[in-house]
């Protein structure tokens, strides 16, 4: 799970006199094929191609004085599967949010029971309180009042969760808030063998636990090559399976004008991206195929993700809806945690995609880390460390686009 993907820019221009071939060739190796993961720093700004408006959200968050709406305003900034902002909040009975699972902003290929967008719900809710008791406010969470989807079912319309908003002064301010507005999902190489700071690997393990999970992190040299051996395998298969890869296609927004008329999904910020589609020379919907050069260009984009410090793990005693939404209460936590000690973390979702064509790696991703997928879930895996580059905040859609009033 993750925020969207941005392409840097590249450092020079392409010369006005190269082939048609050699454009694409060298377009190619620049993007990596990989929009999938497609990385980069991307700080905000027109000169990054990213437009301030989209990313407005991040600034604007604490302008809100209703109480609901500034706890939304803050939740809304929650890591999520594609950038794809699933989150209605119903607010039509006062002193509650109703969060329910916008259907249209579902990913049935990748995320095809709808575990991942949960695991967003979830992470959407644990903000939502973090800002509620900034206010002072307890906020007690009641997960899926009308009952949870079924395992196999996604969960299109269902409502996820409702917060019902304590007494003035109910509620202590949360040390962690201030970091929700800092939080950056680090897609760019990382320091490797830098040791996290002390007590943080602990901090991580007691937020699982508070949440009824479990977390680990995997470090050194001889532990983690496995993990990234099944990770790029995992990724490869995204890639070369046509849905797969066609549903993150069809999320690009390619270019300042559609990054600011989305505000999610997958943005492409490079000026030769840019140009290239103008002109008919990138189509997003071309599948790489094993075995071509467009495939092996691809992989080399993954370079980047097999760095940092070790790789933080997230698991479930079971495999119930309600432990998926508490996974992302933690993972979130987590994430604001690491922001603290000046930590990033990117996940790596791919090997625990549900669907068909990924179940080798999603069993052995449990086998290496101990956990039986039978009866449990590994909910998500990240890679951690510090980042060799910064990066600016991802698209928001902005609170009007939540709302249900």
């Amino acid at each position: 799970m993750s925020d969207s993907r941005t392409l840097r820019a590249p450092s020079e221009p392409l010369p006005d006199d190269a082939p048609v071939a050699s454009e694409r060739r060298q377009f190619i190796r620049l993007l990596g094929g990989g929009f999938v993961v497609a990385t980069g720093a991307g700080t905000s700004g027109c000169a990054s191609g990213m437009p301030e408006a989209a990313v407005a959200p991040w600034q604007a968050a604490s302008a809100e004085a209703d109480p609901r709406r500034f706890m939304l305003a803050h939740a809304l900034l929650a890591p999520n599967p594609h950038n794809r902002q699933p989150w209605i909040a119903d607010l039509r009975e006062p002193g509650r949010i109703h969060l329910v699972c916008d259907g249209e902003r579902l990913l049935p290929e990748t995320d095809p029971f709808g575990r991942q967008i949960l695991i967003g719900c979830g992470a959407f809710v644990e903000l939502a309180v973090t800002a509620g008791a900034q206010r002072g406010l307890a906020v007690a969470v009641e997960p899926f009042p009308d009952g949870a989807p079924a395992a196999d079912a996604l969960p299109r319309g269902v409502r996820v969760a409702t917060l019902s908003l304590g007494a003035a002064g109910s509620a202590r301010p949360d040390p962690l808030f201030e970091q929700i507005t800092r939080r950056r999902t680090n897609k760019s190489a990382y320091a490797n063998g830098r040791p996290l700071p002390s007590g943080l690997t602990q901090a991580w393990r007691e937020t699982a636990r508070a949440h009824g999970l479990q977390a680990g992190v995997v470090e050194g040299e001889a532990a983690m090559a496995p993990l990234r051996q099944l990770t790029r395998e995992a990724y490869e298969i995204e890639c070369t399976t046509p849905a797969t890869w066609l549903e993150s296609a069809r999320l690009m927004r390619i270019g300042p004008r559609a990054i600011a008329e989305h505000r999610d999904g997958i943005s492409l910020t490079s000026p030769m991206v840019r140009a290239l589609h103008t002109v008919g020379l990138f189509d997003p919907e071309e599948v790489p195929k094993p075995g071509t050069a467009t495939l092996k260009r691809v992989m080399e984009r993954w370079a980047p993700f097999d760095t940092g410090s070790g790789y933080l793990w997230l698991a479930s005693p079971d495999r119930a809806r309600a432990s998926q939404l508490a996974a992302g209460r933690a993972y979130v936590r987590m994430h604001l945690q690491a922001t603290a000690a000046g930590v990033d973390m990117h996940p790596l979702s791919q090997a625990l995609q549900e669907f068909a064509q990924m179940q080798r790696p999603y069993l052995a991703v449990h086998r290496q880390l101990g956990v039986d997928p039978a009866t449990s879930a590994v909910q998500m895996l990240a890679r951690v460390g510090q980042a060799l580059e910064p990066v600016g905040p991802s698209p928001r859609r902005g609170l009007g686009a939540h709302l249900k009033v």
